[in-house]
């Protein structure tokens, strides 16, 4: 039979001291750490975090569009390949490659002498015209005199019926034979009429001012009906075509907005924005035509542009700096500075936003309760948490 160790007492003496020194010494702590917190000013929940450094800014209301940035190119108002409209040798062309045509300037001339021969038999035709007009003319005078004539002797018994009618065949005969001769002294004036069109067809006239892009003929060449002299785009005002995404297509609006060159960064405002109405099956874009003022014709078609179109009404909008917005899972979110019972500090309070549109280094948000003099946290709120107490900072 064994015998249980002679030392029990004493280690259980031991753990006993153990435990009352572990309970002394926490109750002590926690007094102090009580008392600690109480003399705190920062005003921080005792385990809390403590206060955050922040900077703040206010919330303002400012009247803003929202707008779309686009691209596009730029278009002359007017472009055409000028055509000749009748064949002939080309004699002269009066403009190169750049240069600046008024209107109904000749751009170049066609061989007439063709025409010209046309026109002279036509004139001859018509003086033979004009004196068979008046042959037939007398010819119906004498026929209706002898006519008159014969009725009067025939009225006195003095002439048979026959040769009243006979006198009156004659006279309708002749005034047909004066109505044919009438129409054919028409159709020679108007085939005269058609051949000078035709003869100034020959001078190949600018139908609007513009500049010369491209030459498609030479002196000397043979030129079709049809066929393109010079391709001419205009002058002056010209057309920035822009691409808009169909979302846009019925929230476009406004005339004057700013359109930029790609190229060289110069800012153009149009007088005018007008809505084409079809979308590009492809992209599911649409066509919108702003035009912009040109002196000196300095934009030139086919530069590169983009533009900032109005797609909203010019309303007021609350407005933070980008950076006091914070993304979450819940979505995007602000904390503004507010006062809180008991706490000598302000705390953050969060709140949960609707974002409408950047412009720059501002957006443009709705939130319920937020409203302009509000003061929004802009730096120190990446690890700020709710009503986490404040240490306002000044904005450097």
């Amino acid at each position: 039979m064994s015998s249980q160790p002679k030392n029990s007492p004493l280690i259980v003496v031991i753990l006993a001291i153990l435990v009352i020194g572990s309970s002394w010494w926490g109750i002590n702590a926690l007094s102090k750490a009580k008392g600690k917190a109480e003399e705190d000013p920062s005003g921080s929940a005792p385990g809390g975090p403590p206060p955050a450094n922040v900077i703040l800014a206010t919330v303002e209301s400012k009247t803003s569009t929202q707008t779309h940035q686009v691209v596009g190119t730029l278009r002359a108002k007017s472009r055409a390949k000028i055509a000749a409209r009748e064949a002939g040798a080309t004699l002269t062309i009066n403009f190169d490659e750049g240069d600046l045509v008024e209107i109904n300037s000749v751009i170049a001339t066609l061989d007439t002498r063709r025409l010209d021969a046309q026109i002279a038999e036509a004139t001859a035709e018509i003086t033979v015209a004009e004196a068979l007009v008046h042959q037939k003319k007398s010819r119906v005078k004498r026929s209706a005199i002898d006519l008159a004539m014969k009725e009067t002797a025939f009225a006195g018994n003095a002439l048979s019926e026959a040769e009243v009618l006979d006198a009156r065949s004659a006279n309708n005969v002749d005034n047909s034979i004066y109505a044919s001769a009438q129409d054919s002294l028409k159709a020679a004036k108007s085939r005269l009429e058609l051949l000078n069109v035709r003869l100034d067809d020959l001078k190949i006239l600018a139908p609007f001012t513009g500049r010369v892009v491209e030459r498609h003929i030479e002196p000397g060449e043979w030129a079709e009906p049809g066929s393109a002299i010079v391709t001419l785009v205009s002058s002056g005002e010209i057309e920035a075509w822009l691409q808009v995404p169909e979302r846009f297509a019925t929230t476009a609006r406004g005339k004057q907005i700013p359109v930029t060159l790609t190229a060289t960064g110069q800012t153009v405002t149009s007088t005018s924005l007008t809505i084409v109405p079809e979308a590009e099956t492809s992209t599911r874009t649409l066509q919108v035509v702003a035009l912009l003022p040109n002196p000196g014709d300095t934009l030139v078609p086919g530069l590169s542009v983009s533009a900032a179109l109005p797609v909203s009404e010019n309303t007021e909008r609350l407005a933070v700096p980008v950076n006091a917005i914070v993304q979450g899972y819940a979505g995007p979110s602000i904390f503004i500075s507010s006062s809180q019972e008991g706490s000598p500090l302000p705390v953050a309070k969060r709140l949960p936003i609707e974002i409408l549109f950047q412009e720059n280094e501002t957006v443009y948000l709705k939130a319920e309760g937020l409203k302009a003099g509000d003061q929004v946290v802009v730096e120190g709120n990446e690890r700020l948490f709710p009503f986490q107490t404040l240490l306002i900072g000044e904005r450097k």
